[in-house]
């Protein structure tokens, strides 16, 4: 067996044991994480970035056995910072973070054991692993503006009449709705990661790298839209007989093949020449010797590796003794068919909520709604998927917007506001505000580490959403100015609790 040899399959041995020991510590994240690769169309794509890496390294076995690799008492550290990072991100419950330091391990230890020589050689397959995170959910109403935007304006240009109110899209023949699904963001995250694999393997040169990715993200985003113009064009053209139901799906797949084949279309009159892609092969005639950590070594990095872990199950341990003691007679786990609705069928949904406050400012025209939570589990958050302002069967985002206005006592009470319409064309005013420990905010990552100093300092657990709304758009800004100068902070003694 040669020196090369030798060495990959010690390598081999020692990668195999560092996947198994963050899988077993890191097993509820991985868990959560495999949750949303399986049941997510946009995501999916993330059980194939490991293997996809792996294989990245497998290609360069024989220029990593020229570098001279090490244990690094550096990297030890930064394995503990991780780590540590690691707990806060759960503690938080921000699944971005969290999921940032559960692939930023692999880099760390890989630092560890290796040394940053072989980091920096490894430097693309280790950040290919970020791209199995489920990011860009935040994208997908602006996306759906730009969906809607380039098909009414491709729809003018072919002289059809258009009328569009928010997501909807009436034309003479019937009704469009550019609901999530239709925005694109599978396209998108899709042609990104093969985009950036595809350049990393043809492209020598960073600006061709990054010129192509920005060709894939663009390319993405106009053709979703065409895709939905040709749908709403063969709908117009087959008198609604055709580009629905399965049509739709098929239409959909078809297009993003042809989108695909564009891409690498461009992408092959992009590439470099294959003699020049081998040049930036590193050659050498003889390896280096490789120092292997050792069992001391090893023994204590795991050991940092878990500290994570161990607080994570101490601090769930203390909150669960911290909210045995608090009064469990309000409602749990509510069932939102039992609650009743506002005008015009709208009510927000937050199904995991403790507690849920609902009723409405005859004085005011305002509607208040309240999800009280006394305490976050992985199940149960303030800003999750599983919470909605509104029914996305029934209502359609037309504006979104951040502002900020001071009570009648000098207090600052910021606010998302967002403007709903459904098909009848009925429009309703949503301002929606994040409190915890009377702390308020509107924007979510602010709130998520306002949620996370409480934590920590023990003060609050949990936290609430105030939702308030008015459903009549000619005065719908000046009732609800003048009920959160008013009353802002006495919100729940206009409430009622929903049993």
């Amino acid at each position: 067996m040669t020196i090369i040899q030798s060495t990959y399959t010690k390598n081999i041995i020692l990668i195999s044991s560092l996947i198994f020991s963050l899988l077993l510590a890191f097993n509820g994240s991985f868990n959560k994480l495999a949750l949303i690769w399986e049941y997510s169309n946009t995501y999916g794509h993330g059980f194939l970035i490991l293997p996809t890496t792996l294989w990245l390294i497998h290609r360069k076995k024989n220029e990593l056995a020229l570098i001279e690799a090490q244990p690094s008492f550096l990297g030890l550290v930064l394995v503990g910072l991780t780590s540590l990072f690691w707990f806060v991100s759960v503690v938080s419950y921000i699944n971005v973070l969290e999921q940032f330091a559960l692939f930023s391990l692999f880099i760390v230890l890989t630092w560890a054991f290796f040394g940053w020589k072989v980091v920096f050689f490894l430097r693309f397959p280790l950040a290919f692993l970020y791209l199995s995170i489920p990011i860009g959910d935040f994208l997908i109403p602006y996306l759906q503006f730009v969906t809607a935007d380039i098909s009414v304006y491709m729809i003018k240009i072919l002289g059809i009449p258009v009328y569009r109110d928010g997501m909807y899209i009436q034309i003479p023949n019937g009704n469009f709705v550019v609901a999530e699904a239709c925005s694109g963001i599978r396209f998108l995250i899709s042609t990104i990661t093969i985009g950036v694999l595809y350049s990393y393997l043809n492209f020598t040169k960073l600006y061709k790298q990054i010129l192509f990715v920005l060709i894939c993200c663009a390319v993405a985003i106009i053709g979703n839209g065409l895709r939905a113009f040709l749908i709403i064009l063969i709908g117009h053209l087959s008198d609604m007989k055709a580009a629905v139901g399965f049509d739709h799906l098929v239409y959909g797949w078809v297009f993003f093949a042809f989108i695909m084949g564009l891409i690498f279309v461009i992408g092959h009159y992009m590439s470099d020449p294959i003699a020049e892609l081998e040049k930036t092969q590193v050659k050498k005639d003889k390896s280096v010797a490789q120092k292997f950590p050792s069992l001391i070594f090893t023994t204590f990095t795991l050991l940092v590796l878990f500290l994570g872990p161990l607080l994570k199950y101490q601090y769930e341990k203390n909150v669960n003794l911290l909210t045995e003691q608090i009064d469990k007679s309000s409602l749990t786990d509510t069932d939102f068919k039992d609650i009743p609705k506002f005008d015009n069928n709208w009510i927000p949904s937050f199904p995991r909520a403790d507690e849920i406050y609902i009723s409405k400012s005859t004085s005011d025209n305002v509607e208040i709604f309240i999800a009280k939570y006394y305490a976050e589990t992985d199940d149960k958050e303030i800003i999750s998927y599983q919470n909605r302002f509104f029914d996305e069967d029934l209502w359609s985002l037309k504006s979104i917007s951040s502002h900020e206005i001071t009570d009648i006592s000098d207090n600052n009470i910021p606010y998302t506001s967002l403007s709903i319409v459904n098909i009848q064309g009925k429009e309703r005013t949503i301002r929606v505000t994040y409190k915890v420990n009377n702390m308020l905010s509107a924007n979510k990552i602010e709130f998520k580490l306002l949620q996370l100093t409480n934590k920590i300092m023990m003060t609050d657990f949990g936290g609430e959403v105030i939702v308030l709304s008015s459903l009549d758009p000619s005065n719908a800004d000046n009732d609800l100015d003048k009920f959160m100068y008013e009353g802002f902070f006495k919100v729940k003694q206009h409430t009622i609790l929903i049993e």
